[in-house]
């Protein structure tokens, strides 16, 4: 009897599951697993609160959103892990690039390096640069302005550039350092 009427109920199933899903696969399967679930728990089916059609639409309804739901917690998932792939793919990057511009900029001679770091990394204007470097503003502006050319150009460049030692830092904390080094120069001297 329950069959019957289980089995009665089927087009009206079908139909309300690909209006849920929009999807023929997915609501047969949504229809079969409602029509699974209606059959194990017949026994809790009480016609005095409602008729089966009515207890069938729900358990087909409750499936759908709990399908749902589990399905927007595992495309957040994998949007997370999509983005952590891409934030970590972003920083790769960025530290290969970093490294280079360093690498780059090492390779440059001594005077242009310590006015291209002073100025560029540093902040230091050309006037205090020059105080430091003890030079005039003239030679520090055209040091920077050789330095910039020739580390764009090195950085752009096919070639290899020159390894740097080692790195146990960071190359932000590599560049601290180089900076203190040339203050450290320069007020001893």
């Amino acid at each position: 009897m329950f069959s019957e009427k289980l089995e009665a109920l089927l087009p009206e199933l079908r139909a309300y599951a690909r209006m849920l899903c929009r999807d023929v696969t997915r609501s047969d399967d949504l229809v079969q697993n409602a029509c699974l679930k209606a059959w194990q728990h017949q026994d809790d089916f009480d016609p005095e609160k409602g008729p089966l059609r009515a207890w069938m639409f729900r358990i087909l309804r409750n499936d759908f959103y709990q399908q749902r739901r589990v399905d927007i917690r595992s495309e957040t998932r994998e949007q997370e892990e999509i983005e952590a792939q891409l934030v970590a793919d972003c920083n790769l990057e960025q530290r290969s690039s970093l490294t280079r511009m360093l690498q780059a900029v090492d390779s440059l001679k001594r005077v242009q390096r310590e006015a291209f770091l002073l100025v560029v990394a540093a902040g230091f204007t050309y006037e205090e640069a020059a105080k430091v470097l003890r030079c005039s503003e003239g030679t520090v502006k055209s040091r920077v302005s050789r330095a910039r050319e020739m580390a764009l150009g090195r950085y752009h460049s096919e070639q290899s550039l020159p390894e740097t030692k080692p790195q146990k830092n960071s190359p932000i904390d590599d560049l601290h350092d180089a900076l203190n080094r040339i203050q450290l120069r320069y007020s001893a001297a």
